[in-house]
């Protein structure tokens, strides 16, 4: 398969037709469909010649990131009928190529966070959750928006944690950070990471609670549920041709789907055999972060204080070897 509609991160004059493709996505964050190149160069701003961006919006329609129809909202004149006239809109592979750029650039300038927060929101939803499991006959809407909610705070929990983690990695292989400044940083953070290791264990511990007796009265009616709530909408078409019901074949994927959510939900808070949960996991390594902490901030006070450190010390005693008779 050809990826045409990510050449314009390679061609020449790429910054433009990245500058054109923002402008389309943030008028459609706006709910505008179609662009012509009178308004992107409205949105470029001044210096940004209209020639420059028909041009542009032309070449980014050729490699799929928009789509051109005909704009005939302000022909007067048949001169005008037979100019070529083109409003722009943007293709689903264009819109696709951005937002895999935008969670690209998200990805990289986010710190991260450990959030305290989510593990008591998270508590909060599994124990209304449990309370439709013990239900004779559970609403199938609440249970679907319950599950919902549960996947979109767990995942920004878990994304966070493992986005601030690798933060902190970085911050102790720092080497040449200023010693007063990193002090500072370092016993607010050290208290950070305290307050949320309390959190972690009293939180987790009810949740993988909650996890094992939602279990015990069975989670799959509850996603069965979800599962089958989402299917309602399937629309005929593809692989569902070959199926009486397309909701059916729309239920067996999503069926998958929330049962590997669950599975990756439950291991994040409940150990197996050999097998340690990610909370115990990320306990472990937030607590060894703060000696290292301590030994960083050891190794500057050292450096300030003029004392050369073990590399510095094997240079000096190569040094003398080598002017040793």
């Amino acid at each position: 398969m050809e990826h045409l509609a990510f050449s314009y991160l390679t061609a020449p004059r790429s910054e433009l037709y990245r500058a054109v493709m923002l402008a389309f996505v943030g008028a459609k964050r706006r709910f505008t469909v179609h662009l012509r190149p009178e308004d992107v160069c409205d949105a470029l701003g001044d210096g940004t010649e209209l020639s420059t961006v028909a041009g542009a919006c032309e070449r980014l329609k050729d490699w799929g990131n928009l789509r051109a129809d005909p704009d005939t909202s302000r022909v007067t004149t048949v001169e005008d009928f037979h100019r070529a006239r083109y409003l722009y809109q943007l293709t689903p592979e264009g819109e696709a190529v951005e937002a895999a750029l935008a969670t690209y650039d998200e990805a990289l300038g986010q710190r991260g966070a450990l959030q305290a927060v989510a593990l008591a929101d998270i508590a909060t939803q599994l124990r209304a959750l449990h309370e439709l499991a013990l239900a004779s006959e559970p609403d199938d809407a609440k249970v679907h928006l319950l599950l919902r909610s549960l996947v979109d705070r767990f995942t920004d929990l878990a994304g966070n944690a493992q986005a601030f983690m690798g933060s902190l990695q970085r911050t102790l292989d720092l080497h040449d950070a200023d010693v007063d400044v990193f002090r500072a940083y370092k016993d607010r953070l050290i208290d950070y990471l305290q307050r949320f290791i309390t959190d972690l264990v009293a939180t987790g511990s009810e949740i993988a609670g909650l996890v094992v007796r939602i279990e015990e009265r069975g989670v799959g009616p509850l996603l069965d549920a979800a599962a089958w709530r989402e299917a309602q909408d399937a629309a005929p078409g593809g692989e569902a041709d070959d199926v009486a019901d397309p909701r059916r074949a729309e239920y067996d994927r999503r069926r998958v789907l929330w049962l590997e959510r669950w599975q990756g939900f439950r291991a994040w808070f409940v150990s197996a055999p050999a097998h340690p949960s990610q909370a115990k996991l990320l306990r472990s390594q937030a607590r060894a972060a703060i000696p290292r902490l301590l030994q960083v901030v050891a190794a500057l006070n050292e450096r300030r204080t003029g004392r050369s450190d073990r590399s510095a010390d094997f240079r000096t005693l190569a040094v003398w070897f080598a002017q040793a008779p």
